[in-house]
């Protein structure tokens, strides 16, 4: 499994509900994506105190749905409506999904250093993926790492209704506007 993020950063005068109307038009053929785990359509907005971005987050199951992803139309569609689009991926250590809508993604991360041997901090992810995910506001929690940066990111999926959270130190919230969840299935 793999993750994979970008965040467009958009100006603080952007009408946001261009990308409301593109998540509504755009979001159905995600609910069926072949190899996707999820896909939470995610913003941050500045009439709520941040900036403005477009920030969607996926898990894929199947890292070579990923590369057709990249390849295909749908990327080439994103970057020709907003320019250039550096994708951030990075390898599953913990996934817990979760089903039903999501309201907030939380996300932070975390450089190693110079790691050579992540036994540990695997030991460490796994009790504190247990954890979270013990909270009955969280919908799904995903760890991954970025082996070329040595960089663990989590991610918190928090169901719809839950309490909107205030960021802590690092930590990055976003809203959800769609959460795609297809019934997973392989491919050959």
């Amino acid at each position: 499994m793999l993750t994979a993020h970008y965040s467009i950063p958009l100006p603080a005068d952007y009408d946001m509900n261009v990308i409301h109307r593109r998540v509504t038009d755009r979001s159905a053929p995600w609910d069926a994506r072949t190899g996707l785990l999820l896909k939470a359509f995610c913003v941050t907005d500045a009439a709520d105190g941040g900036h403005n971005s477009y920030a969607p987050f996926y898990v894929w199951a199947e890292p070579h749905e990923f590369g057709r992803f990249l390849t295909g139309a749908e990327y080439a569609g994103l970057c020709a409506a907003f320019g250039p689009v550096p994708v951030r991926t990075g390898t599953v250590l913990q996934c817990g999904i979760g089903s039903g809508p999501a309201g907030h993604l939380v996300s932070e991360s975390e450089p190693l250093g110079p790691v050579t041997d992540l036994r540990d901090t695997v030991r460490a992810e796994t009790e504190r993926h247990r954890a979270v995910l013990a909270d009955p506001s969280v919908h799904t929690h995903v760890v991954d790492l970025d082996p070329a940066t040595m960089t663990l990111t989590r991610r918190t999926l928090l169901r719809a209704g839950a309490e909107t959270p205030r960021p802590k130190n690092g930590e990055r919230v976003l809203r959800v506007l769609h959460l795609s969840q297809p019934p997973h299935t392989t491919t050959g």
